[in-house]
C-alpha cells in the first residue's frame, strides 16, 4: 500500500479523491511541485518547495506554511518503504470546502537507470511551446502544448517530444530542461524562450564549469540541433538523459561524454546533498 497525503490526512493513496467542483480539476487551477527523494533524504527539497511558493503566488493560491509542507514530505518518507521515489506536492484551488493539497510518492522503476543509460527516441513536436509572455511563471498542471506534443510522440514511436517557440527556436520538453554539446561547450535556451527554468538545469549550469564544459544560454534554432555531438534532458526523476536518436538522426545518448560525466557528477551532487526533510 502506498500512503497519500490530503490535506493533512494519512490515507491509501487509492481512496485520494477530490471534490468533484474543485477548478483544478475542473479548470487546472493548481499547481505543483516534485522533489527526489534518495537513499539518505530528499534532494532540493527547499528548492523545490521555494518553487511551489512562487507558483501557488502567481495564481493567488494559499499556500501552507513551510513547516506543514516539510512534515508532509517526512511523513511520505517515513509511512511509504521506498529507496528512490519521486515527491509530487499539488495544491489546487478546491471546491466550496476550500484548497486541496494532496501529497504523494510514487516510487522509481527498478530500471530506470537502466533506460536513462540507454536514452531516449525524441522527435520535435509539431505544436509549438507558447511565448514567453503567454505563460505564467507557475508550474501548473494540464499544460495543453505538452499534453499535444507527448500525444505526438506516441504517434510517431518516440519516447518523448522537444518543444520550439512560435519562432522555431529550442524551448523545452514537456516536463524537462535541453542541453546541447558542441566539442567542449555546452548549450542550453536561455529564461527569456518561455521555459520552466528546472532544479536539475541549475545544478547541471553550476557542474558543467567545474567539468570543464563551457555554457552558453541563448536563443538557437532547431538546426543548431543537427550539428551537436549530443543532446541531454534534464529533469528531478531521472537526472540526466542522454538523447539516443532526435529526429531519426542516431546520437551517443547515455554513452556521450557530457551524458556520463554530467551523470557521475549529478549523481555524486545528489547523495551528498540529500536530507531528510
Amino acid at each position: 500500500m502506498s500512503v497519500a497525503c490530503l490535506n493533512g490526512d494519512w490515507i491509501d493513496v487509492a481512496a485520494a479523491t477530490i471534490p468533484a467542483d474543485d477548478p483544478g480539476f475542473l479548470t487546472g487551477d493548481a499547481v505543483f511541485e516534485t522533489g527526489r527523494l534518495v537513499p539518505g533524504g530528499y534532494f532540493g527539497l527547499e528548492r523545490h518547495l521555494d518553487r511551489l511558493a512562487e507558483s501557488a503566488a502567481e495564481l493567488g493560491l494559499p499556500l501552507p506554511a513551510r513547516a506543514e509542507l516539510r512534515a508532509i514530505a517526512r511523513g511520505l518518507a517515513e509511512r511509504n518503504d521506498f529507496r528512490e521515489a519521486v515527491l509530487r506536492l499539488t495544491l489546487t484551488r478546491g471546491g466550496r470546502a476550500g484548497p486541496v493539497l494532496l501529497g504523494t510518492l510514487t516510487p522509481m522503476p527498478p530500471d530506470w537507470r537502466a533506460r536513462a543509460g540507454r536514452g531516449w527516441r525524441v522527435v520535435t513536436a509539431a505544436v509549438r511551446h507558447p511565448p514567453a509572455a503567454a505563460l505564467p511563471a507557475a508550474k501548473t498542471p494540464g499544460r495543453a502544448h505538452g499534453l499535444v506534443a507527448r500525444v505526438q510522440a506516441r504517434a510517431a514511436g518516440a519516447d518523448d517530444a522537444l518543444l520550439l517557440s512560435p519562432a522555431g527556436d529550442i524551448v523545452e520538453g514537456p516536463s524537462w530542461n535541453v542541453f546541447w554539446r558542441r566539442a567542449g561547450a555546452l548549450f542550453t535556451p536561455a529564461a527569456e524562450t518561455g521555459l520552466l527554468e528546472g532544479i536539475t538545469r541549475a545544478t547541471v549550469l553550476e557542474l558543467a564549469p567545474t567539468l570543464g564544459y563551457a555554457v552558453e544560454q541563448g536563443c538557437w534554432a532547431r538546426a543548431d540541433l543537427d550539428g551537436a555531438d549530443e543532446v541531454l534532458a534534464t529533469m528531478t526523476s531521472s537526472g540526466v538523459v542522454g538523447f539516443a536518436e532526435l529526429d531519426g538522426r542516431a546520437l551517443p545518448a547515455g554513452a556521450g561524454e557530457a551524458a556520463r560525466r554530467l551523470q557521475d557528477a549529478y549523481w555524486q551532487r545528489v547523495a551528498a546533498e540529500a536530507r531528510p526533510a
